[in-house]
């Protein structure tokens, strides 16, 4: 059962690969100028991102893991396989056009296809990265963590990722470029279909976002009620047992949502969740909001990734990719950044138990986040000093009009940019899932990680915004923009230094706004909340309820379950 689940993890490799290369279809197949390129690409990407969230609250609260990651497989299958009928040669007969790969012999249909494509891979890709994991540990349980499956899918990471690598070295044709994914993809998914009859579906037991939603809607509901002068009056869980939640006076508006209503009883008033929410789910909730202000400086991490599927693949394009007689595919780049991704996290958590041992561990997270924005700076001057000397290049051989002639300057230039972009993506990644690890169990920290998947959504996609105000901005006083149809009439090293200023703006946002919310923490470190649900029945209705004790979360390691979820 184990090799039919992985399998497609497997295959999402080459079809990584394949998409990766888009910038550089669109710019030589479709003759596409260099921003619109790019902003297709950029598109594509953030909505990889932003419908997680959606797709999260549909396995956990409407279909379960199974049907979700069932459908997105089917996406992914689909869109892979209309995009290699969007291709020139393959519906050429079918639809009368000229099969060479020439804009004149793409038509009004494939372009059709090609956008369709786009759209069902990004949701099959946003599908599999919510399901995937939690239908792994359904089917395995404890078992996902055995170091047979865990060698297993290290070999088979390698081996796949090799056969990527080298096996598109040697593909030509486009149509092949994407029809060999397709094709791999395919088989996974029957082999993947084919274990369906043995796995298990398990039921969704509901969304842990939906005690959000309610303490939202209970505040609306009761906008115009006045709140009582003191909050022991709001409804909390009663339970001689247990404590309170401390109450906290921001955010005062969604307190309202915890006003008992004189004209019903409170067991009436129970039975709908919707109109009544104790304060320890209204306190989580403002907890939840609180966190919003630092996420947004998330956005420019987008931004940054963006980076190695647009402008950064182009510089490579037109660079000299031989050492000697080997011709080096560009897909090695992306090899490159993958593994930056994946070793340097491990890297920074080694040097930080190793200078700072235990005591570092609380804040670990917010540093790494930190430490992401500062490499995302010496990423973007790196690629500026780059370019700029790319540019010096080009106009000293004379390169700056239309010509495929490669640059006689090599492509490992980029490599230090790739790399520090790879670790900027992995200590993103890393440090969150640390930060809201800590905080929360691993249901509702997935929430919590999809939101910030939002804001990297439209970073990606607002890299379009950016990039056209950046153009408008750089024409004034009759001068050339910064961003022509080709790159080598571009201005990219600017561009570079633009992004870099605004990331040190960034990182100052995000010092700031941390340092203000470790010491609104600290100064209730010692009455920690730690939420439990309990559960009450009132006639035939089961009415769940939320409760904490106080105790130190590093003696107990208890998590916390910030948004419990309501079946």
């Amino acid at each position: 059962m184990v090799y039919r689940i992985l399998s497609i993890t497997w295959a999402n490799f080459p079809v990584h690969y394949a998409l990766w290369m888009l910038m550089v279809y669109l710019t030589d197949v479709w003759k596409v100028k260099l921003t619109d390129a790019a902003a297709i690409v950029n598109v594509f990407l953030g909505l990889q991102a932003i419908p997680q969230s959606v797709l999260l609250f549909s396995a956990h609260g409407l279909f379960g893991n199974y049907p979700v990651l069932l459908g997105s497989i089917f996406a992914c299958c689909v869109g892979m396989g209309f995009l290699t009928m969007s291709t020139p040669p393959v519906l050429a007969k079918a639809t009368g056009t000229c099969s060479a790969y020439q804009p004149e012999c793409i038509g009004e249909g494939q372009r059709i296809l090609f956008y369709i494509a786009l759209a069902l891979s990004a949701l099959g890709a946003a599908g599999q990265a919510v399901s995937f994991p939690s239908f792994l540990v359904e089917q395995l349980g404890e078992n996902a963590n055995m170091p047979c499956i865990w060698f297993l899918q290290c070999f088979a990471v390698i081996l796949f990722k090799a056969a990527a690598v080298l096996g598109f070295s040697y593909i030509s044709p486009w149509s092949l470029w994407f029809g060999v994914p397709a094709i791999c993809y395919t088989v996974a998914a029957f082999i993947f279909l084919s274990g369906s009859c043995i796995y298990k579906y398990v039921k969704p037991e509901g969304s842990p976002i939906t005690t959000l939603f309610r303490v939202l809607a209970a505040s609306i509901s009761k906008l115009f009620y006045q709140l009582p002068t003191d909050a022991s009056q709001l409804y909390n869980v009663s339970d001689r047992n247990r404590q309170y939640v401390p109450h906290t006076n921001g955010l005062r508006c969604l307190d309202k949502a915890a006003i008992i209503l004189p004209d019903q009883t409170l067991e009436e008033q129970l039975r709908n969740r919707w109109r009544l929410c104790s304060i320890a789910e209204i306190e989580v909730t403002k907890f939840a909001i609180r966190t919003f202000p630092m996420s947004v400086t998330f956005i420019l991490a987008g931004v940054m990734t963006s980076l190695s599927y647009t402008y950064f693949l182009e510089q490579a394009k037109t660079m000299n990719n031989k050492v000697g007689n080997l011709r080096i595919p560009l897909a090695v780049f992306l090899w490159f950044q993958l593994e930056a991704r994946e070793k340097f996290p491990k890297l920074y958590h080694i040097l930080v138990n190793w200078r700072w041992g235990s005591e570092a561990k609380p804040s670990a997270p917010r540093v790494g986040v930190a430490v992401s924005i500062i490499l995302g700076v010496l990423c973007t001057i790196t690629a500026a000093k780059v370019e700029s000397r790319r540019l010096a290049v080009v106009k000293s051989y004379g390169l700056a009009g239309e010509t495929d002639e490669k640059i006689p300057m090599t492509v490992f230039w980029l490599l230090p940019q790739y790399l520090l972009l790879g670790a900027v993506d992995g200590m993103f990644a890393k440090s969150l899932n640390n930060y809201y690890s800590n905080y929360f169990e691993p249901i509702s920290a997935s929430y919590m990680l999809s939101g910030c998947n939002l804001m990297h959504g439209l970073g990606c996609m607002s890299n379009i915004l950016l990039v056209y105000i950046v153009s408008k901005v750089s024409r004034r006083g009759n001068k050339l923009s910064w961003f022509q149809d080709t790159l080598n009439k571009s201005r990219l090293d600017k561009y570079y230094w633009t992004l870099s200023w605004l990331l040190a703006i960034a990182f100052v946002l995000f010092v700031v706004i941390s340092l203000w919310y470790a010491y609104r923490r600290s100064k209730e470190e010692a009455r920690t909340v730690y939420i439990e649900r309990s559960v009450t029945h009132i006639g035939t209705e089961t009415i769940y309820e939320m409760t904490y004790r106080v105790g130190n979360r590093r003696n107990n390691g208890t998590i916390v379950d910030m948004f419990p979820s309501f079946g």
